[in-house]
Protein backbone atom coordinates (compact mmCIF):
# COMPACT_ATOMS: atom_id res chain seq x y z
CA UNK A 1 0.00 0.00 0.00
CA UNK A 2 1.11 3.54 -0.73
CA UNK A 3 -0.48 6.73 0.55
CA UNK A 4 0.05 10.17 -0.99
CA UNK A 5 -0.82 13.26 1.01
CA UNK A 6 0.21 15.93 -1.45
CA UNK A 7 -3.16 17.58 -2.09
CA UNK A 8 -1.85 20.92 -0.85
CA UNK A 9 1.28 20.78 -3.00
CA UNK A 10 1.85 23.18 -5.87
CA UNK A 11 1.45 21.77 -9.36
CA UNK A 12 3.27 22.75 -12.53
CA UNK A 13 2.43 23.92 -16.02
CA UNK A 14 3.65 21.08 -18.27
CA UNK A 15 5.44 21.83 -21.55
CA UNK A 16 3.06 22.75 -24.39
CA UNK A 17 0.35 23.88 -21.96
CA UNK A 18 -0.65 27.49 -21.49
CA UNK A 19 -2.81 30.12 -19.81
CA UNK A 20 -2.10 29.18 -16.21
CA UNK A 21 -3.11 25.51 -16.50
CA UNK A 22 -1.73 23.74 -13.43
CA UNK A 23 -1.23 19.99 -13.05
CA UNK A 24 -0.64 18.27 -9.71
CA UNK A 25 0.50 14.65 -9.50
CA UNK A 26 -1.85 12.96 -7.05
CA UNK A 27 -0.37 9.53 -7.83
CA UNK A 28 2.98 10.02 -9.62
CA UNK A 29 3.68 8.12 -12.85
CA UNK A 30 4.86 4.77 -11.54
CA UNK A 31 3.99 1.20 -12.46
CA UNK A 32 2.51 2.36 -15.75
CA UNK A 33 -0.13 4.84 -14.63
CA UNK A 34 -0.65 8.20 -12.98
CA UNK A 35 -3.49 10.25 -11.52
CA UNK A 36 -3.35 14.03 -11.84
CA UNK A 37 -5.50 16.97 -10.89
CA UNK A 38 -5.60 19.51 -13.71
CA UNK A 39 -6.87 23.04 -13.01
CA UNK A 40 -7.40 25.51 -15.84
CA UNK A 41 -8.51 29.11 -15.43
CA UNK A 42 -10.35 30.77 -18.30
CA UNK A 43 -8.09 30.48 -21.36
CA UNK A 44 -5.91 27.73 -19.89
CA UNK A 45 -5.29 24.50 -21.77
CA UNK A 46 -2.95 22.30 -23.74
CA UNK A 47 -1.76 22.49 -27.34
CA UNK A 48 -2.81 19.84 -29.87
CA UNK A 49 -0.73 16.74 -29.21
CA UNK A 50 -0.94 12.96 -28.87
CA UNK A 51 0.79 10.29 -26.85
CA UNK A 52 2.36 7.34 -28.65
CA UNK A 53 1.98 4.84 -25.81
CA UNK A 54 -0.43 6.41 -23.33
CA UNK A 55 -4.19 6.38 -22.90
CA UNK A 56 -5.70 9.28 -20.98
CA UNK A 57 -9.07 9.67 -19.30
CA UNK A 58 -10.24 13.19 -18.44
CA UNK A 59 -13.03 13.29 -15.83
CA UNK A 60 -14.47 16.75 -15.20
CA UNK A 61 -14.83 17.53 -11.49
CA UNK A 62 -15.78 21.22 -11.76
CA UNK A 63 -16.59 23.67 -14.53
CA UNK A 64 -16.18 22.63 -18.14
CA UNK A 65 -13.40 21.87 -20.58
CA UNK A 66 -13.46 22.00 -24.37
CA UNK A 67 -11.58 19.40 -26.42
CA UNK A 68 -10.58 19.48 -30.08
CA UNK A 69 -9.26 16.42 -31.90
CA UNK A 70 -8.69 18.13 -35.23
CA UNK A 71 -11.84 16.37 -36.51
CA UNK A 72 -14.26 16.96 -33.66
CA UNK A 73 -14.78 19.68 -31.06
CA UNK A 74 -16.82 19.12 -27.88
CA UNK A 75 -17.23 20.46 -24.36
CA UNK A 76 -17.53 18.31 -21.26
CA UNK A 77 -19.04 19.44 -17.97
CA UNK A 78 -19.03 18.16 -14.39
CA UNK A 79 -19.44 14.38 -14.22
CA UNK A 80 -18.55 13.76 -17.89
CA UNK A 81 -15.42 12.09 -19.24
CA UNK A 82 -13.50 11.19 -22.37
CA UNK A 83 -10.90 8.53 -23.17
CA UNK A 84 -8.06 9.25 -25.60
CA UNK A 85 -6.27 6.13 -26.82
CA UNK A 86 -2.58 6.16 -27.88
CA UNK A 87 -2.22 8.25 -31.04
CA UNK A 88 -5.50 10.17 -30.54
CA UNK A 89 -4.79 13.90 -30.97
CA UNK A 90 -6.31 16.26 -28.42
CA UNK A 91 -6.28 19.96 -27.63
CA UNK A 92 -7.87 21.34 -24.45
CA UNK A 93 -9.05 24.79 -23.45
CA UNK A 94 -11.24 26.25 -20.76
CA UNK A 95 -13.52 28.67 -22.59
CA UNK A 96 -15.79 29.33 -19.60
CA UNK A 97 -15.46 32.10 -17.01
CA UNK A 98 -15.07 29.61 -14.14
CA UNK A 99 -12.04 27.48 -13.33
CA UNK A 100 -12.09 23.97 -14.76
CA UNK A 101 -10.90 21.06 -12.64
CA UNK A 102 -10.36 17.60 -14.12
CA UNK A 103 -8.99 14.32 -12.90
CA UNK A 104 -6.60 12.96 -15.53
CA UNK A 105 -5.72 9.27 -15.41
CA UNK A 106 -2.86 8.18 -17.68
CA UNK A 107 -2.03 4.57 -18.52
CA UNK A 108 1.23 3.57 -20.23
CA UNK A 109 0.79 0.68 -22.70
CA UNK A 110 4.48 -0.17 -23.06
Amino acid sequence: MQIWKNGDAQGVTPPNHFGGLNVLDIVPFKRGFSVQLSKAPKGGGGELHHHDHWSQVFYILEGELTFDTGKERFTLTKGQSVLFEPGDPHYTINESDKQSMALVITMDHQ
